[in-house]
């Protein structure tokens, strides 16, 4: 028996798709889905949902986090010029102290780290929250919110276009069916531009404060902090508290926002069913007072 021979393809389909006919998802009977209101910019663009999660704890962790950074960058200064003397000339009788000074050292660090890892994490929440709300016409992406703190030269700017960003589309007035206002349309308090001039000038200061305190006489340059580090750390102090009021007053206003959305109604009313007052068949239809066919009519067809 002879095998039958597969059914040739087209030469334009067999130049289109050399491995064959894709298989399309889509079909022309199928029910029509439901579009994701939650999803990216509001109910159009990408297909992630997004589900608002409080910043609850995240908030107080990082705050948390942003005080024990500035208190023990305090204390490690102190420390360091009161045994200035021990580090520059160490020995073994003073190995304790020196010791304790490194492992302060370590701990400080490391909750700097895990400080900014706190925020970063709630930054990219805060985001997302607001795509949960449904705003829509938003620019800065929740993994661009954190991207941009990593990018030369556009992180003096745009980590805080972003934070603005986010803080006017929490503005609860804007939310929900009966928003009273746009999200663009929303003010930032002063608070957010004097923290951000705040931590951009520490920069540039405790960058000068490195050079001034750096030391020749070894064999290798070294930093060694001076009376002029508590400059700096007084500007990250400065910084830590002016953004705390920031994330309090955010996380606070993502909750209104959350409350209000929640409230408003699930199926906002929509126009007059058939045979209601006002709708096909209702008050003013065929028949009915006041409507063509109705006693005292003068349509002259009837």
């Amino acid at each position: 028996m002879r095998s039958q021979a597969a059914p040739q393809r087209g030469l334009a389909t067999a130049i289109c798709y050399p491995l064959g006919t894709p298989i399309m998802d889509y079909s022309p009977y199928a029910p029509p889905q439901q579009q994701n209101p939650n999803a990216w910019g509001g109910g159009g663009g990408y297909l992630q949902q997004y589900v608002y999660k409080p910043l609850g704890w995240r908030t107080t962790a990082t705050i948390v986090g942003i005080i024990g950074t500035v208190v023990f960058g305090f204390v490690q200064t102190g420390a360091t010029l009161a045994f200035g003397d021990v580090l520059r000339n160490p020995s073994p009788q003073n190995l304790g102290v020196i010791l304790v000074l490194g492992l302060l050292g370590l701990v400080t660090s490391g909750v700097s780290i895990a400080t900014w890892v706190l925020f970063l994490v709630w930054t990219n929440l805060a985001a997302k929250n607001v795509r949960a709300f449904g705003q829509q016409g938003l620019e800065y992406t929740p993994g661009w919110c954190v991207g941009w703190w990593f990018i030369p030269i556009a992180s003096l700017w745009k980590p805080f276009s972003a934070m603005r960003e986010i803080w006017k589309a929490s503005d609860p007035d804007s939310v929900g069916p009966n928003a009273s206002k746009s999200w663009m349309s929303s003010v930032v308090p002063a608070t957010m531009p004097v923290w951000w001039g705040v931590y951009i000038l520490n920069g540039f200061v405790a960058m000068g404060v490195t050079l001034a305190n750096l030391d020749f006489s070894g064999s290798k340059a070294t930093v060694t902090p001076g009376p002029s580090s508590f400059l700096s750390h007084g500007m990250l102090g400065i910084a830590g508290v002016l953004l705390i009021v920031v994330m309090r007053q955010l996380a606070q206003r993502q909750e209104a926002a959350w409350q209000r959305l929640q409230s408003a109604p699930a199926n906002p009313p929509g126009p007059p069913a058939y045979g209601q007052d006002g709708g096909y068949g209702g008050g003013g239809a065929y028949g009915a007072d006041g409507g063509p066919g109705a006693a005292g009519s003068t349509n002259p067809y009837l």
